[in-house]
C-alpha cells in the first residue's frame, strides 16, 4: 500500500479544498467513482479515481478534524497511469490550495 500525504495550508475552507481536489482530478481526465466516507476516519471525504477503463483506483481522503489530506494506493489497486499521475496530482493540488 502507497500513502502520500499534501501540505494543506491555514485557514483552508472545506468547500474550497472538496472543490481543488475534484477540479484537479477532472481537469486530469480522471473519473470519480465513489465519493462518502470512511468509518475508519469519522466526518471524512474519500474519492476513489479511475482513468477511462483502465485497470488501478486512486483513493483520496481528507479528514478534516486532523487536517490531513493524502493518496492511498492499496496493493491490488495499482496502475502504471496512478504512478504517472500521482506527481502532477500533488503539485496542481497543493498549488489550487495556496491560491485560495
Amino acid at each position: 500500500m502507497l500513502e502520500i500525504e499534501l501540505q494543506i495550508p491555514d485557514g483552508v475552507h472545506k468547500g474550497d479544498l472538496i472543490r481543488c481536489v475534484e477540479d484537479v482530478c477532472v481537469g486530469n481526465n480522471l473519473t470519480c467513482t465513489l465519493k462518502g466516507t470512511l468509518k475508519k476516519y469519522p466526518g471524512s471525504i474519500h474519492w476513489h479515481f479511475k482513468q477511462d477503463k483502465q485497470n488501478g483506483i486512486l483513493e483520496i481522503t481528507w479528514w478534516e478534524t486532523e487536517n490531513r489530506l493524502w493518496f492511498k494506493v492499496a496493493d491490488n489497486r495499482v496502475s502504471k497511469w496512478i504512478d504517472e499521475s500521482i506527481p502532477k496530482l500533488k503539485e496542481e493540488i497543493e498549488k489550487c490550495l495556496i491560491k485560495i
